[in-house]
């Protein structure tokens, strides 16, 4: 399949999230005068993966993510603390450290100039735009997509379709998912009906994922590698039906 754009979704994909997150816990925790080592971050993981797993399914909202991930595990271990305050800390902390994971630039500039890269997150307004604007990245970027802003997050298919609203409708049969979650990224590329990779460490792929990559560069460079970009003229020989559909779409979109 030829494509002309990739759906990237940032917290380890191309960030490194758990490196960022770590530091910005032990920094939290610290100023609490609590210690929070490796050892501690599975323990901690388990609520705060459990709680984004009820927001993408529409059972809390993002805020109670916040306190109730750091309330659970207080609990555990026994701390007082204004959760709120704490949560605050940590994101300031989690938006000012950035970590990539392998190859991330390497890959960014194998894609720039070849196919259209958009940014797809769920994670917090703030701290992913200071993220990327750190990172040096942006230019990189043909957009940035933060569920915060549409309104609607991954895996939902409205997120997509507002997306793809925005970049035009002619990329929907075009453009690759990549993510390391199976269930926002894989799903989400499933429920918008557009081709999905998998690049995760924690997780087992599953009949949702279209392509598997355990490497952003030399993965990616075969999958970049079979599928030339389209040229012009055969954008053009597309099917007339298709074309015309894509154009529909696309002004259905402005008149909406």
């Amino acid at each position: 399949m030829k494509f002309r754009a990739v759906f990237l979704d940032i917290d380890d994909t191309l960030f490194d999230f758990r490196k960022s997150s770590f530091e910005a816990l032990a920094a939290a925790f610290a100023e609490l005068g609590v210690s929070f080592t490796e050892a501690d971050m599975p323990h901690y993981e388990v609520y705060n993966d459990q709680m984004w797993q009820m927001f993408e399914r529409g059972e809390i909202e993002k805020a109670d993510i916040y306190e109730e991930r750091f309330r659970l595990y207080f609990a555990e271990r026994g701390i007082e603390a204004d959760t709120a305050a704490f949560n605050r800390k940590y994101l300031y902390e989690l938006a000012e450290g950035v970590n990539f994971m392998p190859h991330c630039a390497e890959l960014l500039q194998a894609l720039h100039g070849r196919w259209k890269v958009f940014i797809l997150t769920n994670g917090d307004t703030y701290a992913q735009e200071r993220r990327i604007e750190k990172s040096g990245f942006a230019p990189y970027f043909d957009g940035v997509f933060i569920s915060e802003q549409l309104g609607c997050k991954k895996p939902e298919k409205a997120f997509y379709d507002k997306v793809f609203s925005l970049i035009g409708e002619e990329y929907r049969g075009c453009t690759l998912m990549v993510g390391d979650s199976l269930s926002s990224d894989m799903q989400g590329g499933r429920n918008a009906g557009i081709p999905t990779c998998f690049y995760g460490k924690r997780e087992k792929a599953d009949a949702r994922c279209d392509y598997v990559i355990e490497d952003l560069l030399e993965d990616m460079d075969a999958i970049i590698d079979a599928s030339q970009p389209y040229t012009l003229e055969e954008w053009e020989k597309r099917p007339w039906l298709r074309r015309m559909a894509a154009s529909i779409w696309k002004l259905g979109a402005i008149w909406l």
